[in-house]
């Protein structure tokens, strides 16, 4: 239904950044195609030659689309910018100000998306239309899981099996059998294994490049990983659970997407906002309860969360709105535009467009 070229998806960031004329941080609007936001950071941090810490953001996007987001960096110049020629990237210099971009400043993504559809799918996107305005259950989609592997790895950290956690690392890819299979022949042989490491596989390079010279110490490559990244593991197994207890409170027609079920209600539950599983929260609560029936089948105990060997890790349960509703939903011509608050997801909104009762 939506296809792999970058310009069937586009996305434009919504932030509620001040301007000024001067400042320590000066504001680039960043216009990328084919990029993910973390490999354009740090091609542009390469590029000016400072470190990435330099620059800051507030939302990461997908590779497989056009973006464009705010991004700050320290103590360069408009003509700093404007030298600049990145290659599928556009860089325009909107202002200065005193503080980085931070996920704080993000309110609402603005998207605008092809879809590929038979004749009976677009009568039915339109008769729902009206259905998904009302609002729609604010799953985490797709993006947040990967291939379904985030949330596996996280789980496994959260078991303290740091060694399962860098298997699933190195050897479970889409569309790269190949080397999977050739890790797991080869498992414990890092310097084999590195030697066949696509040079794309930026994150198992350096998963490898500290095995070769620590072959033991499983716990220590994964902190070669970014810390950002490393706490996605973590928040991808949460969201997993929060999916999974949302889904077991509502009665209607469920859908498969990866790594969870998508539950369309007859009638919309109200909108109340229900915490993800973490440290702080309360599990005596009837959704905590459903929470914690999640853990358990997972075998994860609350004070797994707590992640004494990896404290930068520790987590929390966050709130989350169980309804989420669009805005400036229209559908003309193949192409769906709207706009959502920060954190929800368009995979989310037309999985509930499509499913077929």
């Amino acid at each position: 239904m939506i296809k792999d070229k970058p310009e069937d998806f586009i996305v434009d960031e919504v932030t509620n950044i001040k301007l000024k004329k001067s400042g320590d941080q000066v504001y680039v609007l960043l216009t990328k195609t084919n990029w993910t936001t973390q490999r354009a950071i740090n091609a542009i941090a390469r590029a000016l030659r400072i470190t990435k810490r330099r620059i800051g953001f507030a939302g990461t996007k997908d590779k497989k689309a056009i973006t464009s987001q705010v991004i700050s960096i320290f103590k360069k110049t408009k003509e700093d910018i404007e030298e600049l020629n990145m290659a599928d990237m556009d860089l325009k210099v909107l202002g200065y100000g005193d503080d980085p971009i931070s996920l704080g400043h993000l309110t609402a993504n603005k998207f605008k998306i092809r879809l590929y559809v038979s004749d009976d799918e677009t009568k039915l996107i339109k008769k729902r239309i009206p259905e998904v305005r009302k609002g729609f259950i604010n799953y985490f989609g797709q993006q947040r899981f990967s291939s379904g592997g985030t949330a596996k790895i996280g789980k496994e950290i959260l078991k303290r099996d740091f060694e399962n956690a860098v298997k699933i690392i190195l050897s479970e890819h889409s569309r790269q059998d190949e080397f999977d299979k050739f890790v797991l022949d080869n498992w414990k042989d890092w310097p084999a294994i590195l030697k066949e490491c696509p040079r794309f596989f930026g994150i198992e390079s350096k998963v490898l490049n500290y095995l070769v010279k620590n072959p033991t110490d499983y716990a220590g490559s994964i902190r070669k990983i970014a810390k950002p990244l490393r706490r996605l593991y973590i928040h991808a197994f949460q969201s997993l659970i929060w999916n999974r207890a949302v889904s077991s409170i509502l009665l209607g027609t469920d859908i498969e997407l990866p790594g969870h079920k998508v539950i369309i209600p007859e009638k919309l539950p109200k909108n109340e906002e229900l915490p993800l599983p973490g440290l702080d929260t309360n599990y005596s609560t009837k959704f905590g309860k459903l929470l914690m029936k999640e853990l358990k089948i997972e075998k994860i105990d609350i004070d797994a969360f707590n992640l004494k060997s990896m404290p930068e890790l520790k987590s929390w349960g966050a709130n989350r709105n169980i309804i989420t509703k669009p805005r400036n939903l229209k559908f003309s011509k193949d192409i769906l535009s709207f706009e959502l608050d920060k954190g929800v997801y368009a995979t989310v909104l037309i999985s509930h467009l499509v499913h077929k009762t």
